[in-house]
């Protein structure tokens, strides 16, 4: 992965992570999937229905430049309890690879 892209991805991230924060407080945890090409963010949220799927579901977003949001970013909620324990999308990866944002308040 290219050092200089991967910061692009991890900022536009940790923007995303704390805007989405300020929004709904109920969100208790972030993980990042680190990806040099697009944003992927798991939200940790317990007053959201169970998945049915058993797999997570992230929202895609086109990238929006002339709002500082240059990459594609994809977005999922899940249940606290169903951490590690649905699918995730093939190209995620593993559940290890997920890393927590500190978000302020």
């Amino acid at each position: 992965m290219s050092p200089e892209k991967l910061a692009t991805i991890e900022k536009q991230a940790r923007d995303l992570a704390r805007e989405n924060k300020r929004a709904e407080p109920a969100i208790k945890k972030v993980y990042w999937f680190p990806n040099e090409d697009e944003v992927r963010l798991l939200e940790v949220e317990d007053d959201i229905a169970r998945a049915l799927s058993q797999r997570v579901e992230p929202f895609y977003f086109d990238p929006s430049p002339s709002d500082d949001l240059p990459a594609p970013s994809a977005v999922a909620l899940i249940r606290s309890d169903e951490f590690g324990q649905l699918e995730l999308p093939e190209e995620w990866g593993a559940w290890d690879a997920a890393r927590e944002l500190e978000i302020p308040r």
